[in-house]
């Protein structure tokens, strides 16, 4: 554990695997597979394990902070402009503004953690849901933002940052992926490779 990994064992709690160890590398990790494969569950897992361990945690569920609760906290704050647009947007459009009124703190959280030395988890499921491309390298952007202002960068790290998100996307899982069958590192040259790769849980 430190700067140069986060490494545990994520126990099988629903008979998706048998168990194995995983190793994450500071800054931005994928956790990728089809739906039901356990990203979820795994995000969960960890979110345990860190707090556990005595880092801090931020954790966003867009099933679980976004969706009708955020329309719902729209109401309850007299954000009618936020409410009557999330109403009327997309499922990607209503994903990106629920998270885009979260970025903010999140930013605030990695900057306390930096100025603090404090390792920090962000953990992030769903965000990709109904996104175009625009939307995916945003958020790609966003993620190498993050990265560097935690000192981030090729061959070293200044700072514990781990921002783990469960993806379905292509354009988000091209980097720092890990196959939540086996919590191996997985990478992929193009979209054929990807697709083949999810289409393997169902064989």
């Amino acid at each position: 554990m430190g700067k140069t990994g986060f490494r545990c064992k994520i126990p099988d709690w629903y008979g998706i695997h048998s168990g194995f160890n995983l190793l994450l590398r500071p800054g931005y990790t994928a956790l990728v597979g089809p739906n039901g494969a356990g990203k979820t569950t795994l995000l969960l897992q960890l979110d345990e394990i860190a707090k556990e361990r005595g880092y801090d945690v931020f954790h966003y569920s867009n099933t679980k902070d976004g969706g009708d609760r955020a329309r719902q906290q729209y109401l309850d704050t007299g954000s009618l402009e936020y409410f009557a647009t999330s109403i009327c947007s997309s499922e990607g459009e209503q994903v990106a503004l629920n998270f885009g009124k979260t970025v903010g703190k999140i930013g605030q959280l990695v900057k306390k953690s930096v100025e603090n030395n404090t390792p920090l988890f962000i953990l992030l499921d769903g965000l990709d849901s109904g996104a175009s491309i625009d939307r995916t390298r945003e958020l790609m952007s966003l993620f190498q933002l993050m990265e560097k202002d935690a000192g981030v960068m090729p061959g070293g790290v200044e700072h514990e940052l781990y921002i783990v998100a469960a993806v379905n996307s292509y354009k988000l899982a091209k980097y720092g992926c890990v196959d939540v069958r086996t919590g191996n590192p997985v990478s992929f040259g193009s979209y054929e490779d990807y697709a083949k790769f999810i289409c393997s849980y169902s064989q």
